[in-house]
């Protein structure tokens, strides 16, 4: 076995046993903080795992567990690709905590049981800091969200996502179940070694990190483009088969993010959300330059 093939094999690893059992404890408290509080009393709540805690794409230094926490009493909705006559009026009658409100009591639940390990000050989560039995968990306050479209047979039907409403005011709407299913069928179709690769490609970018070669990127995004590669191009046999699976899959990321290449029209691997372009952490030349440097990090030819 190759050196390098030897370092991916360590690359490709997920969380050890002792961390994924540090993130199910993070999980655990956020659930019985927020169960706990009274604030909540006569709203449905639903915790939903998400990221690479629940798609199983952590690597040692990117350990963390985002739990959204849904609230259930009505849903937002974009029906805005409807005709006027089938538009969406009305979800609810009684939208208690709505907005911003709700992020407020998660806040004053989470505070009272963490103290001074809650930091609030986040745009997006509600942070809860490591410690020697958990690692750091994100908690995302989120209302349930409909996208509404017509299907092939001019139906009215609805994407079924998640949206939160950031301290300045802008909503971010995901589709994490989706991500989740999406994800597990592709890991399956490709031998198990589609997220071995999203794994290997974090850790790629996290050492560019601390080389100083490139700026953090969301590890989201590793995960969605390792997603956008064919199926074909995973699963090779022979003596050097994740040397070669890599070297296969920043190929074709470098190839379709040149200008007009075929990333344009990308999605995210929920399937519903553009991966470029408006709203997004991220671009084309982001996505290009990584899987520059990656090559040239692996040493690859």
């Amino acid at each position: 076995m190759s050196v390098l093939e030897e370092k991916l094999a360590r690359y490709k690893a997920p969380s050890s046993n002792t961390e994924q059992e540090k993130q199910e404890r993070a999980e655990r408290m956020v659930r019985k903080a927020v169960e706990g509080w009274n604030g909540f009393d006569g709203i449905g709540i639903r915790f939903l795992p998400k990221g690479s805690y629940k798609n199983n794409t952590n690597v040692r230094a990117d350990s963390d567990v985002d739990i959204a926490v849904i609230h259930k009493g009505f849903n937002y909705y974009n029906d805005s690709a409807l005709y006027e006559a089938d538009k969406i009026h009305s979800s609810v009658s009684i939208k208690r905590l709505a907005g911003a409100s709700f992020r407020a009591e998660l806040e004053k639940a989470t505070r009272s049981a963490y103290g001074n390990d809650c930091d609030t000050s986040g745009s997006t989560a509600i942070e809860i800091a490591e410690n020697g039995g958990r690692v750091k968990a994100d908690v995302v306050p989120s209302f349930e969200h409909r996208k509404y479209y017509y299907d092939t047979m001019g139906k009215v039907r609805y994407f079924e996502g998640t949206t939160t409403r950031r301290t300045n005011g802008d909503w971010v709407i995901n589709y994490p179940e989706q991500q989740y299913a999406n994800g597990v069928a592709k890991n399956n179709r490709t031998g198990m070694r589609y997220k071995q690769m999203v794994r290997i490609l974090k850790r790629v970018e996290n050492d560019l990190v601390v080389a100083g070669k490139i700026e953090a990127l969301p590890s989201y995004f590793m995960e969605c483009l390792v997603y956008r590669v064919p199926d074909g191009r995973f699963n090779h046999g022979g003596l050097s088969p994740l040397t070669d699976d890599i070297t296969s899959v920043i190929t074709y990321i470098w190839n379709e993010t040149k200008p007009g290449g075929s990333a344009k029209d990308w999605h995210e691997p929920n399937g519903i959300k553009p991966l470029f372009g408006a709203g997004q952490k991220w671009s084309m030349e982001d996505a290009h330059q990584l899987a520059l440097n990656a090559w040239q990090n692996l040493g690859l030819s």
